[in-house]
């Protein structure tokens, strides 16, 4: 089936090609994504473009870095040409560091748990594999640090403490809300015991974190009211 916003991206992905004058071979000897690929994306068929298929059709298409997901997102590619000359030759520039946080969109966490469960799977199928369960253990760890900041600003956005329970909150993160037993590291217990005030189970907090855990809550609901609305869904995750 093809989407109208997959129809979209696949009109830009073929008139760009066309205004080059470039075949699909050429796009893919340019450092672009495969024929397959490219006729999916022009067609609008199948799953949607890879992050590796993106970044390749940005590079034979010459688009800016970025361009191609944000046209699949309902933006506009920036054609290199219509950039100023410093911009348009990136690596001649200094490199400059980004913010240390970002936010992160809930299709960014779906697509982030997909592998993370193939992983698991996998180590616990494949217990000889040197190295695997480890590595599951770690990309868990992280996972469900980056989950739950996606949880965390969910519940200071939706009324905090004070705010409704909901049942979709508890059923995709529940993990997320138990208590903490098995934490160790004093910032993510810290997290997890936040998250848990937020959504109404601070009955076992003392009164000096309950009262450090509102002040936090109160200068969130602060920060989020001088953001972009758009972007209040999104949890800042720390780089």
């Amino acid at each position: 089936m093809v989407t109208s916003t997959r129809a979209r991206f696949g009109q830009f992905v073929h008139r760009r090609r066309r205004l080059l004058n470039l075949t699909q071979d050429q796009v893919t000897a340019a450092g672009g994504p495969s024929d397959a690929a490219q006729t999916r994306a022009e067609n609008g068929t199948g799953p949607d473009p890879s992050i590796e298929t993106l970044r390749k059709l940005d590079v034979a298409l010459r688009w800016a870095p970025g361009s191609a997901a944000r046209t699949l997102d309902g933006g506009h590619p920036t054609p290199l040409e219509a950039l100023d000359g410093d911009e348009r030759a990136p690596s001649s520039r200094p490199l400059t560091l980004g913010p240390s946080e970002i936010p992160l969109d809930l299709d960014t966490i779906i697509e982030i748990l997909g592998p993370h469960t193939q992983l698991t799977q996998l180590s616990v199928a494949h217990p000889e594999v040197p190295g695997l369960a480890e590595a599951a253990g770690e990309l868990s760890r992280v996972v469900s640090k980056i989950t739950g900041a996606y949880v965390t600003r969910l519940l200071e956005v939706n009324g905090g403490p004070a705010g409704p329970r909901q049942p979709l909150v508890e059923f995709a993160f529940g993990h997320l809300l138990e208590e903490p037993s098995t934490v160790t590291d004093a910032r993510e217990l810290e997290e997890a015991r936040y998250r848990r005030f937020l959504y109404g189970r601070g009955e076992d907090l003392d009164a000096a974190t309950r009262e450090r855990f509102w002040r936090r809550w109160e200068d969130a609901v602060k920060l989020v009211a001088t953001d972009d609305p758009e972007s209040s869904g999104d949890a800042e995750v720390t780089a």
